[in-house]
């Protein structure tokens, strides 16, 4: 008796997991995903149970599928774009044009100290002379230069026009024109003439570049391209005065 009722009760727990498999595979047909389910098995003679948990499935038309799903993305899930950086703005640099710089006119000393200085050294232009700032192309015809001056003689009175401004050796030779029209005599005027030989605009021009050289220390260089010898200007500075 106690073989057929072991017997019966294996039959009956047979049957119990044919209900259970069978209930589990309307789950699954349905779309479901079965439930873990706990089995214990026992394993040769240890007393240990193992937990056996089965992998969720999922059914595709019917048949059962171990693919894996990726869960699909938030709606508002989107990639992060970066701000665009600010466009640097670029400012030229204004042009700076330099002004030409123009210099000042060359201003020499007033006409009145240089012909202080000029007859402080010994030249005498005489009583009838007097000087005067104006234009001297009136009476001495075209003269270019910064400075230009004149002298000419008119009723026994001699006169110097100066304009712009003058040099000292300039002025020096104007001076001392007024003394060779005053008091050269025709001897003196002739001695130099012959030793400039038509270098001098004048042989009046002449003898007075060779007082300025006499005088002053220096070519004047006022009156072409005479240079009178220092040995001629001290005969000429010696005999400007003779009466005959």
């Amino acid at each position: 008796m106690i073989p057929m009722t072991r017997a019966k009760a294996v039959r009956i727990s047979g049957l119990g997991v044919i209900v259970v498999g069978m209930a589990l595979a309307i789950m699954m047909s349905l779309g479901g995903v079965a439930p873990k389910v706990a089995k214990t098995a026992h394993m040769g003679n240890s007393a240990t149970p193992r937990t056996i948990t089965p992998t969720p499935v999922q059914t595709v038309d019917g048949a059962q599928s171990h693919r894996a799903v990726k869960a699909a993305p938030a709606p508002d899930a989107e990639a992060a774009v970066p701000a665009a950086a600010p466009s640097a703005i670029v400012v030229a640099a204004p042009v700076v044009v330099p002004k030409p710089v123009v210099a000042p006119p060359v201003v020499g000393p007033p006409v009145a100290t240089l012909i202080a200085e000029v007859e402080a050294t010994g030249m005498e232009p005489g009583s009838n002379w007097t000087w005067t700032m104006g234009d001297t192309a009136t009476h001495c015809g075209l003269i270019t230069g910064a400075g230009t001056g004149c002298t000419y003689g008119a009723d026994g009175l001699e006169y110097s026009i100066f304009a712009g401004s003058p040099t000292l050796a300039l002025v020096a030779h104007e001076l001392a024109n007024a003394e060779t029209q005053n008091d050269a005599v025709p001897s003196l005027l002739n001695e130099v003439a012959v030793a400039e030989n038509g270098s001098s605009w004048s042989p009046t021009d002449a003898v007075a570049s060779c007082l300025v050289e006499h005088f002053m220390g220096f070519q004047d260089n006022s009156a072409g391209s005479w240079q009178c010898p220092a040995a001629l200007a001290t005969i000429v500075a010696d005999n400007i005065h003779d009466t005959a």
